[in-house]
């Protein structure tokens, strides 16, 4: 498996580089429509190479998976465990049993795939994989309306080759296929609202509202950064009481979009509506999770994601628009930048995927930076500098790209462990079963249908599972009690 994934590495660059070289090579054609599909198929296919991972990744995917999983039975009662076999704590997002730790729509889009491709690692990261990529043509078109072609362009490449996108899309990242979804749906909003400024429709109207509604239900509240956006594009063309208004519009959408979830699980799950809102919460005053740093933890971790270099375009935008050499409108990708990564830089927990909603506003400002600074090179003292600083611009980003994709690495993709799970089912036959002893117990229920725990169980645990109908199976250790070996109600795994 080593070695065939180091083939598939190579042919994935073999394909990716040639097709991102002709996307620009069309581009400087003016044919934009050939060049956005190249970079399109280019970043697809990163995207393929990534998702290809014959198993789980622990954080969080597999939580995800199983959640969405559990779907296809029943698709208005998510759960984590669909039939625990022992008690649990509904505080525990990772061991209960109904989870709306998450909103549904990515588990909802994650169990539509599996529902057509089957239960497999594959089919839980289609729609990331899918979304991710057309997130080059809406970043395309976002950059176009407030820049130009070429410079959309650009940006479209810094979408289409960020690693950190492509890994959270793999699933392979924390948080992965809910960021994933969520920067989709609230660049959908945004492109719709730069839709909307040439052509304004109420229909153009209604798909902001439907967009930000997605976004709400995929991770809640910050999905109203759509809102915001709109709200300040609109102030270039409107005076702010018709902005305000076209804003309330939208807004009402979303929540006919949205609030009939929220008033369904607090009505079919009080309590666990009510300590997830809680747990929500906490984020914002407590680092949960061991998820801590600074209050400039984000702005640090930004040249990681996008390059060495990337304070500097940020200051370069930042004072064009100060010197007003930037339209009016480009307030609002200010915006889109700013207000993530300021709210979540006081919030208590961090972690990186929080501000990548922000990611396509920066892939334009640079794509914008490096066309500021070409077009201006003439009158730079230091030529050869500038162009150095151009290409390590560029250069930085696909450094990174191939650092988190990582197409020439010797690692195992299908690993024993996960071959193993995936025969669970037929060890433990047609049964109502309880497995113990699981290192990777979230995995095993999503491969087999049985309740899988990570510890061996107590005689009363036994107990409690038998009482619920489960027959009870232990895979081997030598920590095991021996009177359990001789009960013939209990079968050891080996």
């Amino acid at each position: 498996m080593m070695v065939s994934n180091q083939i598939a590495g190579v042919v994935t660059v073999l394909f990716a580089v040639p097709c991102t070289t002709l996307a620009f090579y069309y581009g400087k054609k003016n044919e934009y429509n050939k060049a956005l599909w190249l970079m399109f198929i280019s970043a697809l296919t990163l995207r393929i190479f990534s998702g290809t991972d014959l198993f789980l990744h622990p954080w969080d995917e597999r939580y995800h998976a199983l959640a969405a999983k559990s779907l296809l039975s029943h698709p208005l009662v998510p759960t984590l465990y669909d039939h625990p076999a022992l008690g649990y704590d509904i505080k525990d997002w990772t061991g209960n049993h109904i989870w709306v730790h998450k909103p549904p729509m990515t588990l909802w889009l994650m169990a539509l795939s599996m529902m057509v491709f089957g239960i497999n690692e594959i089919a839980v990261r289609i729609p990331s994989i899918l979304l991710s990529s057309i997130g080059v043509f809406l970043t395309f078109h976002i950059a176009k309306h407030f820049f130009n072609e070429k410079t959309a362009l650009l940006a479209s490449f810094f979408y289409a080759i960020n690693g950190f996108l492509i890994e959270l899309a793999a699933g392979r990242h924390p948080t992965d296929h809910v960021d994933t979804v969520f920067i989709f749906f609230i660049e959908l909003g945004i492109f719709f609202s730069v839709y909307y400024m040439h052509r304004p429709s109420f229909r153009t109207l209604a798909f902001i509202g439907i967009s930000t509604g997605f976004a709400v239900l995929t991770k809640w509240l910050p999905g109203f950064i759509v809102l915001a956006f709109f709200f300040v594009i609109l102030l270039s063309k409107e005076d702010w009481k018709k902005a305000a208004l076209h804003c309330i519009v939208a807004f009402a959408v979303a929540v006919v979009v949205f609030i009939p979830w929220q008033i369904y699980i607090y009505s079919a799950f009080p309590r666990e509506a009510v300590w997830e809102n809680h747990f929500n919460s906490l984020h914002i005053f407590e680092p949960l999770d061991r998820h801590t740093g600074t209050v400039f933890y984000q702005v640090a971790m930004m040249p990681r994601i996008f390059g060495e270099l990337i304070y500097l375009p940020l200051l370069m935008l930042f004072y064009a628009y100060y010197k007003k050499r930037l339209a009016p409108d480009s307030l609002a990708i200010i915006l889109w930048f700013v207000l993530p990564y300021l709210f979540f830089s006081f919030v208590a927990t961090k972690m990186p995927g929080y501000v990548m909603i922000s990611a396509p506003a920066i892939f334009i400002i640079l794509a914008w930076a490096f066309y500021d600074i070409k077009n201006s090179i003439e009158k730079f003292r230091y030529k050869k500098l500038m162009i150095g600083f151009l290409a390590l611009l560029v250069l930085f980003p696909v450094r990174y790209s191939f650092e988190r994709v990582k197409p020439f690495s010797n690692v195992d993709r299908n690993p024993q462990w996960a071959q193993e799970l995936r025969k669970l089912d037929s060890k433990v036959g047609r049964s109502k079963a309880a497995v113990f002893n699981v290192e990777h117990y979230i995995e095993a229920m999503f491969y087999a249908n049985v309740s899988a725990y990570p510890f061996i169980p107590t005689r009363e645990q036994i107990r409690q599972a038998k009482s619920r109908g489960f027959k009870v199976f232990i895979y081997n250790d030598v920590r095991i009690p021996a009177e359990f070996r001789t009960d013939t109600t209990v079968t050891i795994l080996n």
